[in-house]
């Protein structure tokens, strides 16, 4: 049986802990940081910080940028 949206995003997101030894909580935190401190500004700007300061593949940076940005519009 083909995985629902809400399974292949956990699948990622535990690959992504795994990757790096950072929680999900914990990437929100740093990146939603960066775009307070007005490091970061756009989505493509914290996809690029994560694939070239962490090594994150450009799957995994889109998601954590998308949930990111998101989080901080319902904030």
């Amino acid at each position: 049986m083909a995985k629902t949206p809400e399974q292949i995003k956990q699948s990622y997101y535990t690959n992504i802990e795994t990757k790096t030894g950072v929680t999900i909580p914990d990437w929100l935190t740093q990146i939603r940081a960066k775009l307070q401190a007005g490091e970061l500004a756009r989505h493509s700007d914290i996809v690029d910080w994560l694939k070239t300061e962490h090594g994150l593949g450009h799957g995994y940076a889109t998601l954590l940028a998308h949930d990111a940005m998101k989080a901080g519009e319902a904030s």
